[in-house]
């Protein structure tokens, strides 16, 4: 009886031990056989155009042509992604790291290959004024994406391959400030920037955020020590589609603060019409890098320093007093 019973544990075993080496572990279908007419589709990903970082995991997502909620794998393999699919049509979708584990990002209409797009999260400033709907954007982190329009799955496999590349672009501002020996501080801010990225179109969204510019290096002119430019530059995701560039679709707005730490001038720019790609565009791994660059129509004014303060620039953002504003438009 006690070896009857030894046998049948034995059997029990053996068949558990049996079912778990073939069966389909997670989302992982490899070696699987097809089941219920679903086909076995492997999809490639090759991060060889993605140069900014080293992903710790990506999402792949496969579409139904015909509509209807998408497959979605969250990996931390990121050499491929398997998927066990009917026979069909099917759009695909890879990015960088899961839709949570981004905190400058919001992930939305991800139901949907033609709405699916990430959006950069909102902030707010103790400065900055904003107008009616304006909303401020903060700095994105890494994100970059692939699509495939169109994918076939017949016969038991299919393979498909996804490049992912970089979908920020880089925006740098130059403003050209005579009297630079005047300016103690200086703080700007640059609207009609895209809010987001449709990811299944592969193109920035037409809803706008504006940006912030709170941080500057300054450089003096070797020929002429009153002339300097201030430069900052940040990451985004560039600018809309528009059927033609209007000077006003984009406002840079800068604010000087006097060395004397009282008087304050305001200048505003239309540069819509005045983005300028870089030359080495293509090399600096962005979906766009643009620079535009602007200069004070006058010398800074005139000011004694504060007292007990020599002068020099201070890149630090601090509590300035009323402006005085000047409007200008290039």
């Amino acid at each position: 009886m006690k070896r009857c019973k030894r046998c049948i544990e034995l059997f029990l075993y053996c068949w558990l031990l049996i079912i778990s080496l073939t069966s389909c572990i997670y989302d992982d279908y490899s070696g699987c056989p097809p089941t219920d007419g679903r086909r076995l589709v492997r999809i490639n990903v090759d991060w060889r155009l993605f140069d900014k970082e080293v992903p710790t995991g990506m999402t792949v997502m496969v579409f139904p042509w015909s509509g209807g909620a998408p497959h979605t794998v969250l990996t931390n393999e990121i050499t491929h992604a398997d998927f066990s699919l009917e026979p069909g049509k099917y759009r695909v979708l890879v990015f960088n790291q899961s839709t949570t584990e981004f905190g400058t990002l919001e992930f939305q209409g991800m139901d949907s290959y033609e709405t699916a797009r990430a959006v950069v999260l909102h902030t707010t400033s103790r400065w900055y004024s904003r107008g009616d709907d304006e909303q401020i954007g903060v700095e994105p982190e890494w994100l970059a994406s692939d699509k495939l329009d169109e994918f076939d799955v017949s016969g038991d496999y299919s393979e498909a391959t996804l490049t992912p590349r970089n979908v920020l672009s880089h925006i740098q501002v130059n403003v050209k400030v005579p009297g630079i020996g005047n300016l103690y501080s200086a703080r700007g801010s640059l609207t009609g920037i895209s809010e987001g990225f449709l990811l299944g179109q592969g193109k920035p969204l037409h809803s706008k955020v504006t940006y912030l510019l709170e941080s500057w290096t300054k450089t003096i002119d070797k020929n002429d020590a009153t002339l300097g430019t201030l430069k900052t530059s940040f990451k985004c995701f560039g600018l809309p589609e528009t059927a033609h560039l209007d000077a006003e679709n984009n406002k840079l707005s800068f604010s000087a603060l006097l060395i004397d730490k009282k008087k304050q001038v305001d200048y505003q720019f239309a540069v819509g019409d005045k983005f300028k790609e870089d030359e080495n565009s293509s090399e600096l791994g962005y979906f766009a890098s643009l620079h535009v660059d602007v200069e004070l129509p006058e010398p800074l004014p005139d000011v004694k320093p504060s007292e007990g303060s020599s002068g020099g620039f201070d890149v630090t953002i601090k509590d300035w007093g009323k402006p005085e504003d000047i409007d200008m438009e290039l």
